[in-house]
């Protein structure tokens, strides 16, 4: 006989015994019934708060680097990060810009030192410009001064012309003029006069230099019946020192 409980003394045993299996069957846990309902889709994220510093520049790839026409031809490059700025060719572009700038570097540096030589170039073509048309003057009045003298101002022409005279070169000139000249032009009365008609450097340094020299050289004397012109060629050699030009040699030629 089944035991009923204080409070179903009303039922009859086969309705106690529905009720306890409802009872039994409430209590036991239900099988899982299959989900019919599709899944949710998943909820779209709020948008960021808007923000009052200016935003990172993002490295956003051209739309050719992702793909061409439909098909994909690229991975997306990975977001964030510093932007890299690229080339045509695709290198970085600080790759190309530091061989450029080298480049440029190295063409004005180029360009001084060309500038720079070309600069002393003209500089000592100048120079020596200066120096040859300085010569030529110098072993034209030489030359012009060591063949004229006046049998009445001896002392003083040949004082004139040893002015023009490599010191070495003035000691010969004395020798000669105080043996031969000197006492043949006082005692005949000679005048000499000599002009330089054309002359042309033959070599020139800044500091020597090699001159041709045509004269023409009139004489005149107790033992002439008239003036006499002797016409002649002579090399120049001469060598500057303290500041002036001075004849060191005279080679008749």
């Amino acid at each position: 006989m089944t035991e009923l409980p204080p409070d179903s003394a009303s039922l009859t045993p086969e309705e106690w015994d529905a009720v306890r299996r409802l009872r039994e069957r409430a209590a036991s846990p239900a099988p899982e019934a299959p989900s019919t309902a599709e899944p949710l889709a998943p909820v779209a994220p709020s948008p960021p708060p808007e923000q009052t510093a200016p935003p990172v520049q993002q490295d956003v790839p051209d739309q050719e680097d992702w793909a061409t026409g439909d098909e994909t031809t690229a991975a997306p490059p990975s977001w964030g990060g510093e932007r890299h700025a690229r080339s045509t060719d695709g290198r970085p572009a600080a790759a190309v810009a530091v061989p450029a700038l080298v480049a440029l570097v190295v063409l004005a540096i180029v360009a001084v030192v060309l500038a720079t030589l070309l600069s002393l170039r003209v500089s000592h073509n100048h120079e020596k410009n200066q120096a040859a048309t300085a010569a030529l003057s110098a072993a034209t009045t030489g030359v012009a001064s060591v063949l004229s003298y006046n049998y009445k101002s001896l002392d003083s022409d040949f004082a004139k012309a040893e002015a023009t005279l490599t010191p070495s070169f003035r000691k010969s000139y004395q020798a000669t003029t105080a043996k031969a000249v000197q006492p043949l032009a006082a005692k005949y009365q000679a005048v000499s006069t000599a002009q330089v008609s054309a002359a042309g450097i033959i070599a020139s340094t800044t500091s020597a230099a090699k001159v041709l020299v045509f004269v023409s050289q009139q004489v005149t004397n107790t033992q002439l019946s008239a003036p006499r012109l002797d016409r002649s060629r002579i090399e120049v050699e001469l060598v500057h020192t303290k500041g002036q030009w001075l004849i060191n040699k005279l080679t008749p030629v």
